[in-house]
């Protein structure tokens, strides 16, 4: 999980750096902003996380109450 969490923390840091202009825009970040637009699971997040056909939205809500399972049985 926690490989998940930063590559999506460090996709999207990336593609904000691109759209304000401090980065060049990869081709990556744009299938990646593509993706978003599109309510669909990023395919550099899919190959860290489990199998799902969820869209983004219902997909990330899945994955937030996982990480907050997570944090409780751990705690």
């Amino acid at each position: 999980m926690n490989i998940l969490l930063s590559e999506i923390r460090t996709s999207l840091t990336d593609l904000d750096s691109g759209l304000r202009g401090a980065l060049n825009i990869t081709d990556s970040m744009e299938l990646l902003a593509l993706q978003l637009s599109r309510n669909l699971v990023p395919g550099s997040w899919e190959k860290y996380a489990y199998f799902s056909k969820k869209t983004l939205l219902d997909w990330f809500a899945d994955m937030k109450d996982r990480v907050t399972q997570l944090v409780e049985w751990s705690e």
